[in-house]
């Protein structure tokens, strides 16, 4: 409040003798600078301001990886279940992948150990013969590992409960360069399998690319 009233007193002096407040007032022109400055300054977002409370409610949807390592990789993810569309509940199974943990070395053959947790989000049957795939692909799409997960068993899930799945798989060196950790859930349908839109997508923010048809869980690099 004093700060707007001494802002108002400078710009009477301002308006009323212009010539003297440029000229012979400099510690007033800074006085008034200040003021007005402060008299103007937007108000800042408390701890209890209804913006702040807003944006810190709101659920977090991106997948939060975490990657280590350039030669003895440590991959760690935490994803999000999208919300079930009411169109699709009663025509396919919606499952959503909440978490992913991968460890492996890449300079020689070795022994990938791999955990998964799944959640079905509605209750349409899924069929046994659906085999979940882990793959390693480059930016370019080009896969360079490809193995079925047998112990992922996603006609067992029951609704609204996570399931976790853990694998040991034997996996080759990778040359240095990026690539992708990817799900690949083939159809059931032997002519369909290499069909990529007839793959299942998981439910879940930020995983599923329908133009490829595979699920992304998270990039990483190999160097030498």
């Amino acid at each position: 409040m004093i700060s707007k009233q001494l802002a108002g007193i400078c710009v009477s002096v301002l308006l009323a003798t212009p010539q003297m407040f440029m000229q012979k007032a400099p510690a007033l022109q800074c006085c008034a600078v200040a003021a007005i400055s402060k008299a103007v300054e937007p108000a800042q977002a408390t701890p209890d301001s209804p913006a702040l409370h807003s944006a810190s409610t709101q659920p977090e949807t991106k997948p939060r990886c975490q990657v280590t390592g350039t030669r003895e990789i440590a991959v760690a993810c935490d994803f999000t279940a999208l919300p079930a569309d009411p169109a699709q509940v009663a025509s396919e199974p919606l499952i959503a992948l909440n978490h992913a943990e991968l460890q492996f070395k890449t300079r020689d053959d070795n022994w990938m150990s791999l955990e998964l947790r799944f959640t079905k989000l509605n209750s349409t049957p899924i069929s046994e013969a659906h085999r979940v795939y882990i793959a390693i692909d480059d930016d370019s799409g080009h896969n360079f590992i490809r193995r079925p997960l047998p112990s992922v068993n996603l006609a067992g899930l029951i609704p609204g409960k996570a399931a976790e799945f853990k694998e040991r798989l034997l996996f080759p060196a990778l040359r240095p360069g990026h690539y992708q950790i990817k799900l690949w859930i083939p159809s059931v349908d032997p002519s369909l399998m290499f069909n990529a839109t007839h793959n299942l997508l998981v439910s879940s923010f930020g995983v599923a690319d329908e133009k490829s048809g595979l699920n992304t869980i998270s990039g990483f690099s190999v160097t030498r």
